[in-house]
C-alpha cells in the first residue's frame, strides 16, 4: 500500500448506497475514517434505472462520509453488476518473437490487450472491464506466473476477461461524476467481496463466493489461486421480498419487514402454530398468516438461486463444488438456516463471509452487507489505485468534461455580455 493516503469506495446498490474513505498511515495499515450509508433509489438489478434518483442518494451518501472524514473526495474506485455482465476464459498468443530479447512489460501489455478481442461474448456494444490473466506459457510450456525475462519465441496467455454493455457502464459513471465524484476505477462487484472475505487458503484450493445483494447474485468461482468463472444472477434480496408480497397479498414494506423478523430457511426451528400477522391492501384489513408458509415461499427462491449457481458451475466445466466450498456473502447471507440448507443441497462445507478485521475498521462494518465496499477499497489501496489482480479499462468520465465546457461557456457569454454592454454604453 501507498503511505499516507486518501482513498475512497462507492458501492451503489439496489437497496443501499455505501461510501467509504481509508486512511494508510505510516505504518502502511488502513484506517476508515469516512462511512456515508442511504437507501440506494432508482438502481433495478444492480442498474441505473432512474439517473437522477441514483445520483441524489450517491451524492448524500458521499457527502456523509465526507463530514465524517472532514475532506472533500474527488475521485473513487467504484463497484460494477448487473446481467449486462458477461465473461469468457480465453488464450492469446504472441508468435515470431525475437528469442534473442527476453519477454518484457511491452509484450505483456501487447498479448493481455489481445485476450480482450477473442471474448466469447465480444460485440461493438462490450466494454472490456477485467482481463484476468490466469497462467502463461513460453514456447507451449504453461504453468508460468511471470515471463517477464525469459526467452521465448512464441508467448502465450490464459486470461478471464469480463465483459459488459456500455449503456449501463456509462449510465454508473455518469451518476457519480454528477455527484463531482471522478471514478478512477470500476471494479465487478464479488471481486471485490473476494478481496474483503477470501483467505488465500480457500482461493488456492477452490471456492465459490456468493455475494447475495438487493438485485442479484453475484458469482466468482476461483481455483488455484485464480479466478476461474463470474456470472451475475438477476436474483437477490428484492426477489425474496416480491415474493412473499405476491404470495400474501401485501405490500412491499410489510414483506421486507416480514422477511427481516420473521424469516429464515430451517423449517425446523419454527413453531407450526406461530402465526404473523401481515396487513392487507384494504384499509384495517390484516391477514394471519403461517410463518411457515412465509419461510417456504423463502425456501422455494432459495433453493433456486442455489441450482443456478450449481448449473452455472457445469455450464464453466466443474462437475461439483470446489473443495473449499461455498462463501456468502452480501446482505441476503444473514438470513437464518442459509448455511444449513445450502451445504445439504451443495454437499460441500458453507460458511457466511464477513469481511476480514483490518486495522480501524468500525464494529458497523463487520457485517456481509459491506464486503464489496471493503474490498474496493482494499483493492484500490493496496496498489496505488491501480490493482494488479485485475486490469480495468480506461473510465471516461463524460460528465466531467461536459461540466467544464459549459463552464468555459458561460464564460465566454458573460465576457461577450459585457463587452457588448459596454459597446452599447459607447455608442449612446
Amino acid at each position: 500500500m501507498r503511505r499516507n493516503n486518501i482513498y475512497t469506495a462507492i458501492d451503489v446498490g439496489t437497496s443501499k448506497v455505501c461510501t467509504l474513505i481509508g486512511r494508510v498511515d505510516l505504518l502502511g495499515s488502513m484506517e476508515i475514517i469516512g462511512l456515508g450509508l442511504v437507501p440506494s433509489k432508482g438502481m433495478k438489478k444492480g442498474m441505473v434505472s432512474n439517473l437522477n434518483e441514483v445520483f441524489e442518494a450517491t451524492q448524500e451518501s458521499i457527502r456523509q462520509a465526507e463530514g465524517d472524514a472532514g475532506l472533500r473526495v474527488h475521485s473513487a474506485n467504484v463497484g460494477l453488476t448487473g446481467s449486462h455482465i458477461h465473461s469468457s476464459n480465453t488464450i492469446a498468443t504472441l508468435e515470431n518473437r525475437d528469442y534473442a530479447t527476453p519477454v518484457g512489460t511491452q509484450d505483456i501489455k501487447k498479448i493481455i490487450s489481445a485476450s480482450s478481442t477473442y471474448g466469447n461474448n465480444a460485440s461493438e456494444d462490450s466494454r472490456t472491464l477485467h482481463i484476468i490473466p490466469r497462467t502463461y506459457a513460453v514456447d507451449g510450456h504453461w504453468g508460468i506466473g511471470d515471463p517477464i525475462g525469459m526467452h521465448t519465441s512464441t508467448l502465450s496467455v490464459e486470461a478471464h476477461v469480463i465483459q459488459g454493455s456500455s449503456a449501463p457502464i456509462d449510465n454508473l459513471i455518469k451518476a457519480v461524476s454528477m455527484a463531482k465524484v471522478k471514478v478512477k476505477g470500476l471494479m465487478l462487484e464479488p471481486l471485490a467481496s473476494a478481496k474483503a472475505i477470501l483467505a488465500e487458503e480457500e482461493l488456492e484450493m477452490g471456492v465459490v463466493l456468493l455475494d447475495i445483494g438487493g438485485g442479484t447474485t453475484d458469482m466468482a468461482v476461483f481455483l488455484e489461486g485464480n479466478i476461474w468463472h463470474s456470472r451475475v444472477i438477476p436474483v437477490g434480496g428484492f426477489q425474496l421480498t416480491r415474493d412473499i408480497a405476491i404470495a400474501f397479498n401485501t405490500s412491499y414494506h410489510a414483506a421486507e419487514e416480514a422477511k427481516v423478523i420473521y424469516g429464515s430457511v430451517n423449517l425446523s426451528d419454527i413453531d407450526p402454530s406461530e402465526e404473523v400477522e401481515l396487513p392487507g391492501f384494504v384499509s384495517d384489513l390484516t391477514y394471519d398468516i403461517k410463518r411457515q408458509d412465509i419461510c417456504n415461499v423463502l425456501r422455494d427462491r432459495v433453493d433456486e438461486i442455489v441450482h443456478l449457481v450449481l448449473k452455472e458451475l457445469k455450464d464453466c466445466g466443474l462437475d461439483s463444488v470446489p473443495p473449499g466450498g461455498i462463501v456468502i456473502t452480501g446482505g441476503s447471507a444473514k438470513m437464518p438456516g442459509l448455511v444449513g440448507m445450502v451445504e445439504e443441497i451443495a454437499g460441500k462445507p458453507v460458511r457466511i463471509g464477513i469481511p476480514r478485521a483490518i486495522g480501524g475498521i468500525p464494529a458497523v462494518l463487520e457485517d456481509p452487507s459491506f464486503s464489496t465496499a471493503l474490498g474496493l477499497l482494499i483493492a484500490d489501496a493496496q496498489n496505488n489505485g491501480g490493482n494488479y489482480w485485475y486490469t480495468s479499462s480506461k473510465v471516461q468520465n463524460i460528465n466531467i468534461g461536459t461540466r467544464m465546457v459549459k463552464k468555459f461557456m458561460k464564460l465566454v457569454n458573460r465576457i461577450n455580455r459585457g463587452i457588448y454592454g459596454q459597446l452599447r454604453k459607447n455608442n449612446d
